[in-house]
């Protein structure tokens, strides 16, 4: 009980923090609102020369987008920090957390909330609104939706994880291979059906996000049972956060400390 008091305070802390520029949370999130109203401004252009995108109607693939959109706001609203790591390393601070009484992993996804997530999350819900309207779904659909959004987030977080390892040995405070898991995330607002193979089979086996976004808009399509929408999710996001906490353990293992 202490160490989640400790977290939560932690947690609220570095939210306080960065809500004390109003006008940066101002553009922060009308920045994300934008990017998500570009994406979907594609769609658009798509749906205005096409009926379907691999067969998936516009309301499905709302659906897949507004599910991506809410499993980014709440990664970034929630555990945003590992973003951060190479410049925890570089910079000396990761050291000094790793000398203090807490579980490293967790103070470091808490300690960096953005608040443009808030314009992810709500672009994501007014999408994943506009979808059910138009499709109105199973009332089932309504009480799944947070675990669906809850799975991605987890594999999402996961995979960031992963790419964070990479930091242990990268040279410079640099993130670009997080931007490969950011774009492979941005790939979940399509259906997995119009891409080849390998990269199909890589959205839901080996980064599986697919498992928390296409195959309950399958199940939604009445292609898939509602077994699989439910498990399939939750396998993946336990799978997911059980190899990024045994990489995260085994790459710590190997730190030397800043400039190793």
């Amino acid at each position: 009980m202490g160490a989640l008091r400790f977290y939560w305070t932690l947690y609220c802390v570095a939210l306080k923090s960065r809500t004390e520029y109003r006008l940066d949370f101002a553009v922060g999130v009308l920045t994300a609102v934008l990017t998500q109203l570009s994406a979907l401004a594609f769609y658009w252009v798509v749906w205005s020369h096409a009926p379907a995108l691999g067969g998936w109607p516009p309301a499905m693939v709302l659906f897949l987008f507004g599910v991506t959109a809410l499993v980014l706001g709440l990664s970034e609203l929630f555990v945003n920090g590992i973003w951060w790591l190479p410049w925890y390393i570089t910079g000396g601070e990761l050291d000094r957390l790793l000398v203090s009484p807490v579980h490293s992993l967790t103070f470091l996804l808490l300690a960096r909330p953005e608040l443009h997530a808030l314009g992810n999350l709500a672009s994501g819900a007014a999408v994943l609104g506009l979808s059910f309207h138009l499709a109105p779904p199973p009332l089932a659909a309504y009480l799944l939706v947070p675990l669906w959004v809850v799975s991605g987030t987890a594999i999402y977080t996961a995979a960031l994880v992963l790419a964070a390892c990479l930091s242990f040995r990268a040279i410079g405070p640099l993130s670009h291979h997080y931007m490969l898991v950011h774009h492979l995330l941005s790939a979940a607002r399509y259906p997995s059906s119009i891409y080849p193979g390998w990269l199909k089979y890589g959205l839901l086996f080996v980064f599986p996000i697919g498992t928390a976004t296409f195959v309950p808009g399958q199940w939604l399509r009445g292609e898939a049972s509602l077994w699989l929408a439910v498990g399939a999710p939750i396998a993946a996001a336990a799978a997911s956060l059980a190899v990024a906490s045994s990489s995260w353990d085994k790459a710590l293992n190997g730190y030397e400390s800043t400039g190793s």
